[in-house]
């Protein structure tokens, strides 16, 4: 074996000082919990990205699957350039750039064995302090205190604490983008430790107090999957619960359609906005039929819609459709075929299933395709490594 291929398993395998474990656990906790408290908390705003980078810079190991990048990183580039041909911001360019490339290079960070307690409690404690708050107001019953504490979360920029019945209270905040992600964790590693138990338990209930669509949807897949083997074993027990659910179902029928109406009914509403952007893009897209196969550019501002103008923030609710309309489907294609590889090469069976229910449940919200799933990346390859042997302590 030459020096080179010597020197590429080494940098593969995992290390054997403890420290250094520990160190990226408390550094990896650091991490969300900047995620999960930089609205809060004046100041950490801008820590956020550049952290995240640095552990992913300090950690990066060699491997082939960083030789995927190639691609991609000579379609960015070319969409760099014609962004600054075009004259647009070029430090909103490089911006949307490097998150792209950091999303694919946490891939090929050295897994090791890090504890998941210092990594994950900031998430734990987001589930805790939404659910109290969500508990809290449900029990006062107070209009007045609700009204104010959404004003509040608005002003602030926070998100939106809202309710339809006045019992159960939605919390919506920056910060529950990592709760699917700690609920799944959990779910797969639940009889571990105590601390995996726990945390299924205020994972649950976060996500009971978040109120999200899509993390109900994907929280139900996970459980699908992890119990898929009981699930084939206990058909009579699912022909039996049929009748329940469907029972279940008509008696929660007026409940169900008032929220789904609310959410659907008005332009202004929850869906609303997200089918305003999705005709935003189709009318620019009409416009100039080679951005849908090229994209708009790197770094450029997606198109007005008739509810907002979304040309003023780089982040919206449809945040994967905003990088499709700067990359373009052949972009896309390309960038998804590179993390399908990579998720191949560097996750096991547990931490593939996990990757791909968090990247559903931002397709509706605007927690992918930044650092949430940049910090998400670099968890799974630590708690999930491809590999046969668990990695060394």
């Amino acid at each position: 074996m030459n020096m080179s291929k010597a020197l590429a398993l080494e940098l593969d395998r995992p290390a054997r000082r403890p420290h250094v474990a520990w160190g990226i656990s408390l550094a990896l906790g650091v991490a969300t919990l900047l995620l999960t408290r930089h609205s809060q908390l004046p100041g950490l705003g801008g820590l956020v990205a550049p952290w995240a980078l640095l552990i992913l810079v300090l950690t990066l190991g060699r491997s082939t699957t960083m030789l995927a990048l190639m691609p991609l990183l000579a379609y960015g580039s070319a969409s760099v350039i014609g962004s600054a041909l075009a004259g647009r911001d070029v430090a909103d360019a490089m911006r949307f750039f490097i998150v792209l490339l950091a999303t694919i290079l946490a891939f090929n960070v050295r897994p090791r064995t890090i504890s998941q307690p210092w990594a994950l409690a900031p998430v734990a404690l987001q589930c805790v302090l939404i659910t109290a708050l969500s508990v809290g107001l449900g029990v006062m019953q107070d209009p007045l205190v609700a009204g104010t504490v959404r004003e509040m979360a608005i002003e602030n920029a926070w998100g939106d604490v809202y309710s339809f019945d006045g019992i159960y209270y939605r919390v919506q905040v920056i910060g529950n983008a990592l709760i699917p992600l700690l609920f799944m964790v959990c779910l797969w590693e639940r009889k571990k430790r105590f601390f995996h138990k726990a945390g299924l338990l205020v994972s649950a209930l976060g996500l009971v107090a978040a109120g999200n669509l899509t993390y109900f949807i994907v929280a139900a897949l996970a459980l699908a999957l992890r119990y898929r083997s009981l699930l084939a074993r206990q058909w009579l027990l699912l022909f039996l619960l049929i009748p329940l659910m469907a029972v279940s179902a008509i008696i929660f029928s007026g409940d169900a359609q008032e929220i789904i109406d609310r959410k659907f009914e008005g332009s202004d509403s929850s869906m609303g906005v997200r089918f305003d952007q999705v005709d935003a893009a189709q009318r620019s897209f009409e416009n100039s039929p080679a951005s849908l196969v090229f994209g708009a550019g790197l770094g450029a501002r997606f198109p007005d819609g008739k509810e907002r103008n979304y040309s003023e923030f780089l982040y919206i609710e449809l945040q994967a459709l905003y990088v499709t309309y700067q990359i373009g489907i052949l972009g896309m294609l390309l960038y998804m075929l590179t993390v399908a590889w990579c998720v191949r090469r560097r996750l096991n069976m547990e931490g593939r299933s996990i990757f791909w229910l968090y990247m559903l449940s931002g397709i509706t919200n605007p927690y992918i395709l930044d650092t949430n799933q940049i910090v998400m990346t670099m968890l799974l390859v630590h708690l999930f490594p491809a590999r046969t042997t668990p990695p060394a302590p």
